[in-house]
């Protein structure tokens, strides 16, 4: 647990008028908050070769790849010190992109000072502690990589504790492969574990990196992912259908990958625990499957649809 002020890195243009550059220059700086300022990725690096920082915030422009290009560089350099990204209004997209390559959070520039800015920071450094006390524990699927059961249970409570001091919604998704016991029985095992693999891969182009994304059991997997625009139930949905769409289109092979989908969304204003919203997902998901079957022009074999 951090003790005394947060030692933060800001990597943002010097000559800015932004809040924080005020703030790293030490006119305004919260007593619970110290910022230094580097005015560039390399100065950036350097500054945290040399020192310890519990946080980065780093400025992410939308009119040039070269703000994710820094955000990655800084992560790949700094794996362990949590990143959150400074982005424009109306630039939600940037964000993303940001979240995708590495960052904990996102803050709209005009809007970070005070309270938010330390609340913000403090929410990142947290989730990122115990993300990191988790690589050291046996909570992760040795064949994906993703956690385990134990490990996703462990850190979406977190993540849900954290959501109700946020006010922020969640979305639980789950998502089951269609069909392994069948491509078990007519190609093998070694098949239906590279179809495990090539499933969790998949989950990993589309959720972020700050999205907390397991396999719980044989076929199934589960993601706890902050809620960006409403419905996130149909977002979600699209995105992992489209990247289905885009792995079969690319990959040859005599059977198509398949999912069925179902996800639930946790609401601060309306909590429940971890295990009921996992069951409403999981609720949702079977609907899903259960349709496939009684209506094979779905786009899937019905060989790759055995009951369970």
């Amino acid at each position: 647990m951090t003790t005394g002020p947060i030692k933060v890195l800001l990597v943002e243009d010097p000559d800015s008028r932004t809040p924080l550059v005020t703030t790293a220059r030490g006119s305004s700086a919260p007593a619970s908050l110290e910022v230094v300022l580097a005015g560039s990725a390399s100065e950036g690096i350097r500054a945290l070769t040399q020192h310890r920082f519990d946080a980065v915030l780093l400025s992410v422009a939308a009119s040039t790849a070269e703000g994710l290009e820094t955000l990655r560089r800084v992560h790949e350099h700094a794996p362990d010190v949590p990143i959150i990204a400074l982005i424009d209004a109306g630039d939600d997209g940037v964000g993303l992109e940001a979240l995708k390559a590495g960052a904990q959070d996102s803050l709209v520039k005009p809007e970070v000072e005070g309270n938010l800015l330390i609340r913000s920071v403090r929410y990142a450094i947290e989730r990122n502690q115990l993300r990191m006390a988790l690589r050291s524990m046996s909570l992760v699927d040795e064949l994906t990589g993703l956690y385990n059961r134990r490990g996703f249970v462990t850190l979406a409570r977190q993540q849900l504790k954290m959501a109700d001091r946020m006010n922020r919604r969640v979305a639980q998704v789950f998502v089951d492969l269609d069909g392994l016991k069948w491509i078990n029985d007519n190609f093998g095992h070694g098949e239906g574990d590279h179809t495990l693999i090539e499933t969790a891969e998949l989950l990993r182009d589309v959720f972020r990196e700050s999205d907390i994304i397991a396999r719980i059991g044989g076929d199934e997997f589960v993601v706890l992912a902050l809620e960006e625009t409403e419905p996130a139930d149909e977002v979600f949905a699209a995105r992992l259908r489209a990247a289905v769409t885009r792995h079969n289109t690319r990959t040859r092979r005599v059977y198509p990958l398949a999912i069925s989908i179902g996800v639930a969304t946790y609401d601060p204003a309306d909590p429940c625990a971890l295990d009921e919203l996992m069951q409403r997902a999981d609720r949702l998901m079977y609907v899903e499957k259960r349709g496939k079957r009684q209506s094979p022009a779905m786009g899937i074999e019905a060989p790759l649809l055995p009951e369970r």
